[in-house]
Parts: structure tokens; sequence; C-alpha cells
């Protein structure tokens, strides 16, 4: 014999009174007609209810509105400083929270009234337990996904519940926090030799030997004696924020120039008389260095001689400097000579992260391009545009009255390894070899360290610049927001379609009196008849004690009326 699976299938019937045959209502559900009519005599669907849904709608919609003129609000502005250390992302996660949670039980509360309505028409039993796992949560409603096709509304409901899980990271990345830099309390400012006057010189011994003063004679022996930079000058900057930026702006320093004029030596051969072997080297300006085999000289420097090769038409010179070198002992003889003058400079200067940068753009003696008070100006310059540097002539006098004799030397080699200088000035001077490289660097040195001293103790003046400090900074991402006014948008519509494809239904939605008073065995006096509606079983499951008890028929309900 074959073995036929029973399948039982559920059907939704309103409770009849106690006068209708019970088997007989077993036999054949009630027609759609019939259940219309008796609902007819009861109170209508509002009259169950749909409000608490509805406010769980407007909630929802309030909530989201709610983080939506929270973050346009605090866009593009600094993060606020609220008290007892609470963000903007907990108050953006807490009515995200309260949004969810009103959208999940409107959701919630539908499907099950569509657990009812799923079997106004007879469905299988089993059912009931899908539908009503997915009344109560994400996972419930994720399962019946695969068990009702995309046609049935209870399938659109589960998606929008499902979808609904990840509200809380797409709301949480609607709003980052970056980093901008902004204008900060503070002046920054950067010193300059601007276009007053340039004096520095003191009293000499006699008229026409004025020198310079002893802390600009300590500028000169430190940018002879140290390694100087156009960086070296960070201590005239002032940045309280350690992030400033600066216009362009001029300065009147110190430049130099060096050439190698090696080619243009001319040599003597050694008397072949002489024991000593000398030669001698000459320049076009008269200059010579001599030297012999077995008494070497190293080099010979002065500042008093005319230039060979460098163009200084135009420039402010302050003094010429030549000067022949040899290795000694038959090494290379090179020439080498620099012009030191006064020199009008332009820098772009930054600082970044407490780091000081001057970048020099522009070195000029008689600039085209002048930059004052943070605005530019072209030749010809227009009168009051603080374009013109001027230098005292006592002051270039007495510059080059104290240069010359720190210039000016000799050095020789009459014993192996043991050099003998005319000063530290010309040791320092010759360097390791004596040639353009060495003197080109010692120049380049001095040229900075009097710029320094003249920006920031002769004619400082200042720069202004701009302070920043960086600032967090609210930033929304609106696209992010789509998913969660979408969901908010179609658990409304959900609700709605719901409320009308159930008009014509008792609306009992999560309780499950329904299903207990469909079939519970009551003791008492005369026959139980409760009100089909929510209200009137609530209303009567408030006087009725019931316990589980097994019988020979099995497991079952018993009721006692109070």
């Amino acid at each position: 014999m074959m073995n036929r699976k029973e399948e039982f299938r559920l059907s939704y019937v309103p409770l009849d009174d106690e006068r209708h045959d019970h088997r007989q209502s077993r036999q054949r559900p009630l027609s759609t007609a019939e259940q219309v009519l008796l609902q007819s005599n009861t109170k209508g669907f509002w009259g169950s209810s749909w409000t608490f849904e509805i406010i769980g709608s407007i909630i929802s919609i309030a909530f989201l509105a709610a983080i939506i003129v929270v973050l346009f609000k605090y866009n593009g502005k600094p993060m606020p400083d609220w008290p007892y250390g609470i963000t903007l992302n907990a108050l953006v996660s807490v009515l995200s929270t309260i949004m969810k949670a009103s959208m999940a039980f409107v959701l919630t509360e539908c499907l099950a009234q569509l657990k009812w309505s799923w079997f106004h028409s007879g469905n299988k039993l089993s059912d009931l337990a899908l539908l009503d796992a997915a009344s109560r949560g994400v996972a419930g409603a994720f399962f019946v996904l695969f068990r009702f096709l995309p046609r049935h509304l209870v399938t659109f409901g589960c998606l929008v519940l499902v979808m609904a899980a990840a509200t809380d990271p797409f709301v949480q990345q609607v709003m980052a926090v970056k980093e901008r830099s902004i204008h900060a309390p503070g002046q920054a400012s950067i010193q300059v030799c601007n276009s007053s006057l340039y004096t520095d010189y003191g009293e000499g011994s006699s008229p026409g030997l004025n020198k310079v003063l002893l802390g600009t004679l300590g500028a000169v022996y430190s940018g002879i004696f140290q390694t100087q930079t156009p960086n070296s000058n960070s201590i005239m900057m002032e940045c309280p924020t350690g992030n400033c930026t600066f216009p362009s702006y001029q300065s009147l320093g110190f430049c130099s120039k060096c050439a190698n004029i090696t080619d243009s030596l001319t040599t003597s051969s050694p008397s072949s008389n002489s024991m000593m072997g000398q030669t001698t080297y000459k320049l076009p300006n008269g200059f010579e260095f001599t030297s012999s085999l077995n008494m070497p000289y190293l080099i010979n420097s002065t500042a008093l001689r005319p230039l060979v090769k460098l163009d200084t038409k135009g420039m402010a010179t302050i003094v010429n400097f030549t000067a022949i070198a040899g290795l000694g002992y038959g090494g290379s003889i090179s020439a080498t000579e620099c012009a030191l003058y006064f020199c009008v400079n332009t820098y772009e200067a930054s600082v970044r992260e407490g780091k000081f940068i001057e970048t020099t753009t522009g070195r000029d003696s008689y600039p085209d391009t002048c930059y004052s008070n943070g605005t530019r100006y072209e030749k010809p310059y227009k009168k009051g545009s603080n374009c013109t540097f001027a230098v005292n002539a006592f002051s270039k006098l007495a510059m080059a009255n104290s240069l010359q004799p720190l210039l000016k030397g000799k050095a020789s080699l009459f014993v192996s390894n043991r050099p003998d200088y005319s000063s530290d000035t010309i040791q320092a001077l010759y360097g390791t070899q004596g040639n353009f490289t060495d003197i080109n660097s010692v120049f380049k040195s001095l040229a900075s360290s009097l710029t320094v001293n003249a920006r920031s103790k002769v004619c400082a003046a200042p720069v202004n610049g701009t302070a920043w400090t960086d600032q967090s900074y609210v930033h929304v991402q609106w696209e992010w927001l789509i998913l969660p006014g979408g969901l908010v948008a179609l658990s409304l519509v959900f609700m709605i379609i719901t409320i009308i494809h159930t008009r014509n239904q008792y609306i009992w939605k999560s309780s499950p009196l329904a299903l207990l008073f469909s079939d519970l065995q009551v003791d008492a006096a005369s026959t139980l008849k409760p009100d089909p509606t929510l209200k009137g079983m609530e209303t009567t499951s408030r006087n009725m004690q019931v316990w589980l008890e097994t019988t020979a028929d099995g497991v079952r309900l018993k009721a006692v009326q109070d």
C-alpha cells in the first residue's frame, strides 16, 4: 500500500457563537462574503487600532529628519564641544537607533497581521510558524525570503526588515571627520631689511677709516668661520602655531659672485741658475704668486685689485677679492676672484610643522619687480611704493674697511705638513685646496651671515604672514543616507498597503490570543462567547485562568473562567 503524506491546511475563520455546531464549522470555512458580513456587525478595523504603528512611522520619519537637520547644521563646521563628553557621533547613533527601532516595530506588526491574512484562504499549517518567526526579527524574516515568492506582500516586508539591519553602518558612514587649516589667532611675522636707509658704521681712528659695529663684525667672523646657509635665519621668524605662510617679500642683503680665473694665469719659468726653482704666476690685473719647489707658498690673496672676469657694472660692490693658491710641493695652481655687494633678495617662505623654509626666488641689485606690504609693483614704481633700497655711503665704506684686512694675506708650507697662515681668516678661505670651490663656499656663507645680521639687527622690519592651525570638521557624505531614507519610506508604504489589504479583517497582529481562542476548552457553567476583536479577546482573557494539561487525547490548554 502506498503511504500518502497527509497535508494540513489552516483557514482564517472568525469565531461564531456557542449555538453554532463546532463540528460543522470545521467542515467548511466561512466564505469571504460571510466573513465580511460578520465583521460588519463588529467594530471597524480602526477600532483595533493601527495607531501605534502610525505613530511608529511618524517617529521613524521624525528621527530621520532629525538626523538630516543635525548633520546639515554641523556640515563643514568644527566638531561641537558638548558637556559630559557627548559627541556628535553619539547623538547621531542615538537618533539612528530610535529611527531603526520604530521602523522595525512597524514592519514586524504589519508582518504579524499578514500572518493572519495569509490564512484568510487555506494554506499549509507549517506556514504559521514561519510567518510568526518573520514577525519577530531579522533572522526569521531572512528565512522567509527563501520560502515565499517575490509576488507576496510578506516577501516585500521581510526584505525591508532585513535591509533595515544595515541602517546603523550607513548612518555612521554619512559623517566623516576631516582636517583643514584655518586662520589661527596670533601674528606670524618675519624680519626683513626694508627700504629704510641702511646705516651700520662706527667712527674710525681717522676720517675715511670707519668700520662696522662689533655686532656686524661678529657676523663677518661667523660667516667666514662657520658655514651659514639661507635657512640659518629661522631666528628671524615668529610663528605661534608652527604652520605659517607669508606673501612674497623682498629684503636688502648681501650677495657674492665668484669666478674661476685659473686660465688667466701666466707663468714665468724658473731661472736655470736658481737653486730654489721659483715660479711666478701672474694675473692680468698685476696680482702674482711666487712659489718654489722646496719652499712652496699655499695662497696669496688681496682685496685691492680690479676683477679680471666678473662684470660688476651696476652693482653696489663692497669689496673685490683675488686669490692664487697652490697645493704645495709641485701641486696644481688655481686662481679665484670674488665680489661682495649689496643686493635686493626676493623670498618665498613658509613654516610647516615648525620647520622654517625660505627660498630665494630673485637676487638683483635693481630688481624689476618689487614686493611691498604684500603688493607687487612693476617698474616704473609708483610713488610711495617703498621699492627703493638705500645704503648709507659710510656704511658701505665701513664694511669695505672691515673686510679688506681680513681677506688679504698669505700662507706658506716651509715645513712639511705644518702650514703657516698669516691669519685665521686666510686659513678659513684656503680651506682644503684653496681652489674655486673652497673660496666660493666661504663667500656664500659670508653673504648669508651678513644678510641675516642686516635683517635682524641693522634695519629689522616685520613682514606679516598668516598663522594656520589644523581643525577637525564635520564632512557629511549625503549619498550614504539614501538607504536609510529609502527604508523609512518603504516601511511607510508597506504599512499603508498592509492596512488597505487587511481592511476587512480582524486586526490581531502579533497577539497570540486569536490562535488560543480558536480551540480553547473552558470549564464554566455557561458557554463562553468572546468578542472576536483583539480588544474583546484581551478583555475576556483577563477573566480566565489557563494551564497546560496532558490527557489521553494529548496535550491541551484548559481554561477556567473566574
